[in-house]
């Protein structure tokens, strides 16, 4: 790879943080509570996605329950009350952000600002970024590029000049749309549907390891 790489944006939810089962589980309690018949293999097409564009995908779909408000109000409820004091971290993120600690790198997250900022600080790698662009931030949400753009802005570097990783098929478009060279991680979902990223490895560790080559540290 071209050493013109100077910074790193990382997803955060499946990427960073263990945290997509804990979100699938409050999903799948929103749906018993309101009789909304999506399943847990059904909950895959949403990997990625925003709980707002979630949550207005099923208010259309099921256009007699409660309106897309509601339902996100309900679902960040129980994830907030019941897990996310449960995130950690994925194995190999720590010891990787302490070897590419002085490489400029932020957070593309479409979790909300209390959630990613809670995650973040939970799980103690908030310090490693210089900063981080959450759902909150953005008009539109993944995959369009709009919060890798503004990511790259954190860290006051031109998009090509950039590495993303994700580990969600939207987040992949999201990343590649802004303009990044865009690693995929199949921590997820099956790395066969990752293959529209420059490269894919299988885990966070690889990732990691893949990194401090290209940053020669």
């Amino acid at each position: 790879m071209s050493n013109l790489y100077r910074g790193i944006i990382f997803d955060m939810d499946g990427t960073l943080v263990d945290s997509e089962n804990l979100h699938i589980a409050a999903w799948l309690q929103m749906f018993q509570d309101n009789n909304i018949p999506i399943s847990e293999h059904d909950i895959d097409d949403y990997i990625g996605v925003s709980d707002v564009l979630i949550c207005e995908d099923i208010a259309n779909r099921f256009p007699t329950l409660k309106d897309a408000r509601t339902l996100l109000d309900e679902k960040r409820h129980y994830f907030r009350s019941s897990a996310q004091s449960m995130v950690k971290l994925i194995p190999g993120v720590n010891d990787g952000l302490e070897r590419l600690r002085h490489i400029p790198k932020a957070v593309a997250t479409m979790s909300s600002r209390y959630e990613a900022d809670r995650s973040l600080e939970y799980t103690g790698i908030r310090q490693f970024f210089e900063g981080v662009v959450t759902a909150d931030d953005v008009k539109i949400h993944k995959p369009d590029p709009e919060c890798y753009l503004n990511a790259c802005k954190l860290i006051n570097l031109e998009p090509n000049y950039c590495i993303g990783i994700e580990d969600s098929v939207s987040g992949i478009s999201s990343s590649k749309r802004a303009g990044l060279f865009t690693i995929g991680v199949a921590n997820t979902v099956s790395i066969d549907r990752l293959g529209h990223a420059d490269l894919v490895f299988n885990n966070t560790i690889e990732v990691m390891d893949y990194l401090t080559g290209v940053f020669k540290l």
